[in-house]
């Protein structure tokens, strides 16, 4: 009896190695399939801010190619103002906060609306940093392009416009401002990767 066990016992063993021999040994789990699959967009990686610069990329599609490169370069600008507009708004309230001015609210209202200004003037100046423009599978052209102005443009953009603003200028601290304002384009530098 002992015998058969150990002959059942063998067979059966060599069986399950003969079968896990022909399926291949162990398989990998299948991957489940998330549906996320990476873009890579063309020019992007030249539309983040740094310390000396404000950057943004933009795209835009068209049947028409001088049309496509328009729209991506209104896309891009109407980004870049965004960005220049929120960080100085950050910079004007820490700057309003850490001064003394009698009523803050209105020299806040004064300074955006001044920097507005500004910011539309020195969107004239940008530099293109990256343009590529091609066709699609729709058979329209697509144009992607990175933008940038020097952050010393806006600043010396305020600054002359803080001089010719009496009251204003009675308000501002040119070294404290820079301060601030140098501080938030560090900060933009590590946000971005």
């Amino acid at each position: 009896m002992k015998m058969k066990m150990k002959g059942i016992l063998s067979i059966t063993m060599m069986a399950a190695v003969v079968g896990f021999m022909s399926c291949g040994g162990p398989k990998e789990a299948a991957k489940k399939d998330t549906g996320f699959q990476e873009i890579n967009i063309p020019c992007q990686e030249n539309g983040y801010s740094d310390a000396e610069y404000f950057r943004s990329s933009g795209s835009g599609k068209s049947a028409n190619m001088a049309t496509s490169k328009d729209k991506a370069m209104l896309n891009a600008k109407t980004r870049l103002a965004g960005l220049i507009n929120s960080t100085i708004k950050s910079v004007t309230e820490q700057y309003t906060n850490e001064i003394d001015v009698g009523d803050a609210t209105e020299f806040e209202q004064s300074f955006e609306q001044m920097t507005r200004d500004v910011v539309k003037q020195k969107l004239v100046e940008v530099a293109v940093t990256c343009e590529k423009t091609g066709t699609g599978s729709s058979g329209q052209y697509e144009t992607y392009l990175a933008i940038q102005v020097l952050k010393d443009h806006i600043y010396n953009g305020i600054d002359e416009k803080i001089s010719k603003d009496k009251k204003l200028q009675l308000k501002y601290d040119r070294m404290k401002f820079k301060e601030k304002f140098d501080d938030e384009m560090d900060k933009l530098e590590r946000e971005n990767p």
